[in-house]
């Protein structure tokens, strides 16, 4: 079974869809779109605590990608599955609803036609069931569930900077981070457990 197949499996079986796609101005449309709506999403109480270290821009481009492999076909998209992307977080059906419903008006906005907001937010109800709990759950990655809370340490063999402190944290160095949020400490926000 090729990769492709396992992917389209795994976001429900979904064909392309040409005529969402063209409408959709070859993605041109589409980043209006999410730009528009991550701008309301980030502002929204509700909504905007799940994105807390996140840029609008990254998380718009995240789920343009997601989106052009469902409508187009291209095979572009690397990130989690939806249920692995919100394994953490607790949301239920009323602020699924809430989400839905800026989404709907967002398309509707820009001039998106009636019957195909209907097809987009088919496609979106699709991950209901993936995304709508009542308690965080282990991410899983070949099968194998992670563990929601702790902390493990790693030696980098690239830099990068420590989210508490903003400091460099230099390739070689040991960095600690938690397993669920992927932030990472250095040694002086963070020190070794034989140093505390």
């Amino acid at each position: 079974m090729s990769s492709m197949t396992t992917e389209r499996r795994r976001l429900g079986d979904l064909k392309p869809d040409p005529e969402m796609w063209a409408a959709l101005d070859d993605g041109a449309l589409l980043t209006r779109i999410l730009d528009d709506f991550y701008t309301t999403v980030f502002a929204d109480p509700r909504l905007a605590h799940f994105f807390e270290g996140r840029t609008k821009d990254w998380v718009a481009q995240k789920q343009y990608s997601f989106l052009c492999q469902i409508f187009s076909g291209a095979p572009v998209y690397f990130g989690d599955r939806p249920r692995n992307a919100h394994h953490w977080m607790v949301i239920d059906d009323a602020l699924f609803d809430h989400r839905e419903a800026i989404m709907e008006a967002c398309l509707r906005r820009h001039g998106l036609p009636e019957h195909l907001v209907q097809r987009w937010m088919s496609v979106e109800e699709i991950f209901r069931k993936q995304i709508v709990k009542a308690a965080p759950v282990p991410r899983k990655v070949n099968g194998a569930a992670l563990p929601l809370e702790g902390y493990d340490r790693i030696v980098l063999d690239s830099g990068t900077l420590c989210d508490g402190c903003g400091a460099e944290v230099g390739t070689g160095a040991t960095l600690t981070f938690h397993v669920r949020t992927g932030k990472g400490y250095c040694a002086t926000c963070m020190p070794a457990p034989d140093a505390r």
